[in-house]
């Protein structure tokens, strides 16, 4: 196209924007109006014609056999939204940025549906398929699947499954509680993943967890099995999901983890840990959410006394079993337990102590962290300290305990190094 086709396309363009702009001025000012709408507490006036041109619903309701005379009542929209219906039809644009949340977003969805405008309909789709993202798939579908909205619901079904095929959960995002998932939006999910991995069994652990809590429950097996009764799913399937306290980290297609540092408050130091007058060290670990755990921070050894004819040394190996198991109730099952040996590791100093495999850690389970130190330690000696009892880091907190007779002992775990399990 030449350059003066261009510069005319772009005068056009501009007219009929400033055409649509002065229709609107003369809707807002009704001026010439021949028609109008009460929605909620607000009555619309505006033009018969214009609005029969944008929509052959509209076209029906005033040109048609059983034209409407009176003002038209709107019962299932709200104000706002229909007033950003309006300003579309007669600009030809709409501001999505513009729009609030995701339910006005789907309302006005609805509306482009409900009066078979294509246009505002194909953008609507257009702007979902660009903008849904892990933390907002699960409302929007919940929201598109109460109201009917076809498009948005398959869009919706399309995005999970990816994310699902990629290793996500989407079991932290239920935790948030933003938005509660329907027992029919779970069924409708599970209908279309049926092939139930560790990853779908947190996210339905996470429903599970929300569920007790909109229904007062307390957050226990029992409690599970009654909120799972009429979820589609093979018995043996809600036992496993229900009796499960851990899942193996399988690491996320694409995904870089941004290992989180959740570190206890250092209150004093206490006597220090002396092997052989104990050769074990306990705690206990809680969370609020899904956590993939790294590695756990430790005191190392304090640097030993040392005879005149002893060569000073500023490291050592340290040689200890982890021991980590699941407690819910009285049931004690034990989930990870390796024998670690650490090469150069500084005295009086911490040690990160890596483990082999990534495990998730479930919200509402207790987990018992035990190491273990074999005789070739005895003598040796661990700083310990009052420690605070949690860790916190934005959204998530970690609650650490010691045994209750060894609360005024310390402790020589002084955090771990996590993520959040997307």
């Amino acid at each position: 196209m030449c350059s003066q086709g261009i510069i005319v396309q772009g005068l056009a363009e501009n007219q009929h924007a400033d055409f649509g702009q002065r229709f609107n001025e003369m809707r807002k000012k009704k001026h010439l109006v021949d028609c109008s709408f009460r929605v909620d507490d607000d009555v619309y006036h505006c033009h018969k014609l214009i609005l029969s041109a944008a929509s052959p619903v509209f076209e029906t309701m005033f040109y048609g056999s059983l034209a409407e005379m009176q003002t038209v009542q709107i019962a299932d929209i709200k104000s706002r939204v229909f007033e950003r219906m309006l300003d579309y039809i007669y600009v030809g644009t709409i501001d999505f940025d513009g729009i609030q949340n995701i339910e006005e977003l789907l309302e006005l969805y609805y509306c482009a549906e409900k009066y078979m405008i294509d246009s505002l309909h194909e953008k609507c789709v257009n702007y979902f398929g660009k903008n849904i993202k892990p933390n907002n798939v699960l409302k929007i579908l919940d929201i598109a699947y109460r109201m009917n909205l076809d498009d948005i619901i398959y869009s919706c079904m399309c995005v999970l499954k990816h994310f699902f095929s990629s290793g996500m959960s989407l079991s932290n995002i239920i935790l948030e509680r933003s938005h509660h998932l329907s027992k029919n939006c779970v069924d409708l999910i599970l209908e279309d993943n049926f092939e139930v991995k560790d990853n779908i069994i947190c996210m339905i652990r996470a429903w599970c967890i929300t569920e007790c809590e909109q229904n007062r429950l307390e957050i226990n097996s029992d409690s599970m099995k009654t909120v799972l009764q009429d979820i589609e799913l093979p018995e043996t399937l809600k036992d496993t999901i229900v009796g499960c306290s851990f899942t193996n980290f399988t690491p996320i297609v694409g995904d870089n983890l941004g290992w989180i540092p959740v570190q206890r408050i250092h209150y004093k130091a206490v006597r220090p840990l002396i092997i052989g007058d104990e050769m074990d060290f306990e705690a206990n670990i809680s969370t609020n959410r899904f956590i993939v755990i790294k590695s756990l921070n430790l005191n190392s050894r304090l640097l030993p006394q040392l005879k005149v004819t002893d060569v000073r040394q500023e490291k050592y190996t340290e040689k200890l079993t982890v021991e980590i198991s699941s407690k819910r109730s009285n049931d004690r099952k034990k989930i990870y337990h390796k024998e670690h040996l650490v090469c150069d590791v500084a005295f009086n100093d911490s040690l990160q102590l890596s483990l082999t495999e990534q495990i998730v850690f479930f919200p509402d389970v207790v987990y018992i962290i035990r190491v273990k130190w074999d005789a070739d330690s005895l003598g040796y000696e661990y700083p310990r300290s009052i420690l605070s009892a949690y860790g916190k880091c934005k959204q998530l907190m970690v609650n650490f305990s010691e045994n209750i007779y060894m609360q005024n002992s310390g402790s020589i775990l002084n955090g771990i190094i996590c993520d959040l399990y997307k």
